[in-house]
């Protein structure tokens, strides 16, 4: 009888061996897949957190930084704006920050490249010339308040929903 066990336990051995190397390996691919799903939503989070980043540092920049810094800050967001469409499931969203963006290019950037020009003219004696540029220079300091006060608020409300911080491990 002890034979017969002993052969019926080296008979059955590579069996149990077998299905536990197939458990292990069934556990381990489940695992990577999880990591790779975990993996991919926050590369997905740090994307869609750069383009938020990008409009609000412009936001930002608009009253408290010069001319070029604000224009550096608009080529930025304004190129971070073609990736939303595919970063984020809003359609409205692309929509908003296109928004935006014409906003500061129409009412900053137009005037200050506007007063630039006339700074760099030698005939400021015009009265026209000089109520332009006075015209020009008072739309540039408003809407260097009034873009930044009107759309950082709304800037969070648009991206909240999908910054929203969670456990990567759910889901």
């Amino acid at each position: 009888m002890a034979v017969t066990i002993h052969e019926w336990v080296k008979d059955l051995a590579p069996v149990v061996v077998s299905i536990a190397v197939l458990w292990v390996t069934i556990s381990f691919n489940r695992w990577q897949g999880r990591l790779a799903k975990q993996k991919l939503r926050h590369d997905l989070y740090e994307r869609r957190m750069a383009v938020y980043i990008a409009f609000r540092d412009l936001l930002i920049a608009l009253p408290e930084k010069g001319d070029e810094e604000i224009k550096a800050s608009h080529r930025k967001a304004s190129i971070a704006r073609f990736e939303a469409s595919f970063l984020f499931d809003d359609p409205n969203l692309p929509t908003y920050l296109e928004d935006v963006c014409k906003q500061v290019s129409d009412k900053v950037i137009a005037n200050a490249t506007f007063l630039e020009v006339m700074r760099n003219q030698t005939q400021m004696n015009d009265p026209q010339m000089i109520q332009d540029f006075a015209r020009r220079a008072a739309q540039l300091g408003e809407a260097k308040i009034e873009i930044p006060d009107r759309h950082l608020k709304e800037l969070s409300r648009q991206f909240g929903p999908s910054l929203k911080l969670s456990d990567f491990w759910k889901g």
